[in-house]
């Protein structure tokens, strides 16, 4: 597996620790999935945006290809926003200054994962687990961490995820229908693509929130 660097410039130098992973999709526009390089070029854009800043640490495409890394590990991505989850039994706020956020391409509330997503995303969350010594109980969607989020949605496999890391096996999400059909048994759905990206923005609190977040640091466990 190969990781290829495309700089972010939406992200803060530094942060607390890694602590903990966060599992998103980039999304769909119109039923359309989020291309992989729109996806890059929205947390890259070539003209400053003032809002909707958003970045991830990495992007896994749906298809076989190098995994792209935008946002160094021990830099702050913008990709949790407003989220919270209790961290070695203390609630911690604004999780960006706590964690590595990883984006899948697509939208897990119409489209399932394809097997490279799954292979890709394991090989990475590993390497990241024996690197930060993170937990697999910290290895949380978005969904869960900002609970207004809908991802990675009910068709992210959480059993073969959890499984392949350490056999240890969580309850999945109810399944919806699902309209589309993989043909010829190889695990990948191809359904139509947009460049015409739409990500919310990531970014963490404000001022008061980075003194938080700052004052937890020199206190932290």
């Amino acid at each position: 597996m190969r990781i290829e660097w495309i700089e972010s410039q939406f992200f803060d130098p530094g942060k607390i620790e890694n602590a903990m992973i966060i599992i998103h999709h980039t999304g769909s526009t119109n039923g359309m999935i989020n291309s992989f390089e729109g996806t890059i070029n929205w947390f890259k854009p070539a003209v400053w945006r003032s809002t909707n800043q958003a970045s991830a640490h990495y992007i896994i495409a749906r298809e076989e290809r190098p995994i792209v890394q935008m946002v160094r590990d021990e830099d702050t991505a913008w990709h949790a926003g407003r989220s919270s989850w209790v961290i070695r039994g203390q609630l911690r706020e604004s999780l960006n200054r706590w964690s590595i956020g990883i984006e899948l391409q697509g939208d897990g509330q119409i489209v399932r994962y394809t097997d490279f997503q799954y292979e890709a995303l394991i090989w990475l969350v590993k390497q990241k687990m024996r690197q930060f010594n993170i937990p697999v109980d910290l290895i949380r969607g978005h969904q869960e961490v900002s609970p207004w989020k809908p991802d990675p949605g009910p068709l992210f496999d959480w059993n073969r995820f959890k499984r392949a890391l350490t056999s240890v096996t969580v309850p999945g999400g109810e399944v919806p229908s699902d309209e589309y059909v993989d043909e010829d048994g190889d695990g990948i759905v191809y359904i139509d693509e947009t460049d015409d990206v739409y990500i919310p923005g990531g970014r963490e609190r404000g001022l008061l929130g980075r003194l938080f977040d700052f004052l937890a640091s020199l206190f932290k466990k």
